[in-house]
């Protein structure tokens, strides 16, 4: 802490405001807060108290405010890590294929499925995700995944139609409730 202790002398409270009514990302804005109740004079263990944030994590901020640039402060730095399966050409290949009715792909299917997209991941790209996964990459490619209708194995199509005739009829003559009239 500076002999004052301000440990962001050179940060003032319009600065902080005029920032806070641009920004979008989450934790900038509880960088900014926490920065403008400390400008009010709130100590870090009053902020704690005020939003629970905790009181380590509130230094934190307000030292990435006295050591480094505003800009610098307010967001992370990018942080390397493993490096995605799935290049981004190939995602855009993906998405296009998604576009597609599966029958363009070559599949037997009406829609696109999880499990038929995580299929298709496997055999054009050799890349397996989690169903999970390939439902955020649908989304990120704004395809609506479709979930899979179960079919009785049992499903006879001309007994179906049997049945919905049945049925139909029996709304016909109101005899419906297995044909008992209440």
């Amino acid at each position: 802490m500076t002999e004052d202790g301000n440990k962001i002398p050179d940060l003032t409270p319009e600065r902080v405001r005029e920032q806070l009514a641009d920004e979008r990302d989450p934790k900038a804005i509880k960088r900014l807060t926490a920065a403008r109740e400390y400008l009010a004079g709130l100590s870090p263990e009053q902020i704690e108290e005020k939003y629970g944030w905790h009181r380590q994590t509130v230094y934190n901020w307000l030292n990435r405010f006295e050591e480094r640039d505003f800009e610098d402060a307010l967001h992370d730095d990018n942080r390397p890590g493993r490096p995605p399966d799935l290049s981004e050409q190939q995602f855009q290949q993906f998405a296009e294929t998604l576009h597609q009715p599966p029958e363009e792909a070559g599949y037997d299917a009406p829609a696109w499925t999880t499990a038929l997209a995580q299929q298709h991941l496997i055999e054009e790209f050799d890349v397996a995700y989690s169903r999970r996964h390939i439902q955020r990459l649908m989304n990120k490619a704004e395809v609506s995944w479709q979930k899979p209708r179960p079919e009785p194995s049992s499903a006879d199509e001309e007994e179906l139609h049997e049945y919905d005739e049945d049925l139909k009829k029996s709304r016909e003559t109101g005899q419906g409730n297995n044909g008992h009239n209440d």
